[in-house]
């Protein structure tokens, strides 16, 4: 995604400088774009062993993974921590209060290949992040929830960049504290709403939702000489999931999880993205606590397969309160 940038002559630096900003600038807004996306783990999710489905189904589809979409998916870290708190006292009312949010870390490793002839550069980008929204959900019947938030998202970027090589050593004094080696911040605001249809059987349960999102923000710092944009974007997930309930011990349930999701995204988002839409789908095991707790709904250790999009391919993944 950012590595053509780095190839600016210095003619087109010194001689059409206002191009060159916006399309900085546009790389900063799609950094805090994708930072938002990928920290949603309804909508994408990476684990800790990444590998290419065709390998092991035997099939030949790039849409499922391809050697350069596993490696890219290897450079790319993430952790999320969820949280969720109840603002209403009455469970049985229609209409209840909810306070959610997530802490988020992205962290990018890349070697950058500019000369193959040279020792390759080294860039790493950082987002950290946090997420706070208020939600009100509503009971409209026993089976059919709508839920509508709105909430905002605090968002630091920082790029590191270490010139191994003398391929792009010209270009240094030009790129050094406004697009490599920089910092910078965003605020961004989201409205979101969810509608959910769930029913309860004696196995366990399983819905179908559909939730859209819309995001916009205003960015500031060092990066671009201050000028880092207005983060916006959308994302849409359709989706379908199920949860077996196989064994029950005390407060623990057992269960087998699976979920299958198409998510359009747009603005922002769709380039680092390298798609319009892409899927995922999930299997795997959980377990409840087996003690009451506010903050952990569930574990467990599953699969989960993405298609379509720049980091389509497979990873084993650890799961933490999935509903």
């Amino acid at each position: 995604m950012k590595y053509a940038l780095v190839t600016l002559s210095l003619i087109s630096i010194a001689t059409h400088a206002s191009p060159v900003q916006q399309t900085l600038q546009k790389e900063f807004e799609r950094n805090f774009a994708i930072g938002i996306v990928l920290s949603d783990s309804d909508v994408f999710t990476l684990g800790f062993h990444d590998f290419d489905p065709n390998k092991y189904l035997d099939i030949d589809n790039e849409d499922i993974g391809t050697q350069d979409s596993v490696d890219l998916r290897k450079q790319v870290a993430i952790s999320t921590l969820p949280y969720h708190l109840s603002l209403t006292d009455d469970e049985q009312s229609p209409t209840k209060y909810n306070l959610k949010g997530r802490l988020y870390a992205l962290g990018i490793d890349q070697d950058v290949h500019i000369n193959e002839d040279k020792t390759p550069d080294r860039n790493k980008e950082l987002i950290l992040g946090s997420y706070t929204e208020l939600e009100r959900q509503n009971k409209l019947t026993e089976h059919l929830t709508l839920s509508t938030a709105a909430g905002a998202h605090l968002m630091y970027y920082r790029n590191e960049y270490d010139y191994r090589s003398d391929a792009i050593s010209d270009l240094r004094p030009f790129l050094d504290g406004v697009f490599l080696n920089t910092d910078a911040w965003a605020i961004v605001g989201e409205v979101n709403a969810e509608l959910k249809y769930l029913e309860n059987e004696h196995w366990g349960k399983w819905y179908v939702w559909s939730s859209p999102h819309y995001f916009y923000g205003k960015g500031w710092g060092e990066g671009n000489n201050g000028d880092v944009g207005n983060p916006e974007g959308w994302y849409w997930v359709n989706g379908v999931k199920l949860f077996y309930d196989f064994t029950k011990v005390g407060r623990t349930v057992q269960s087998v999880y699976t979920s299958f999701n198409r998510v359009d995204v747009g603005g922002d988002t769709s380039k680092p993205m390298n798609t319009s839409h892409y899927y995922e789908a999930s299997v795997g095991w959980l377990m409840t606590p087996p003690f009451k707790s506010d903050w952990i709904d569930n574990v467990g250790l599953g699969l989960t397969i993405n298609y379509g999009s720049a980091l389509k391919g497979g990873s084993l993944v650890l799961f933490f309160n999935q509903e």
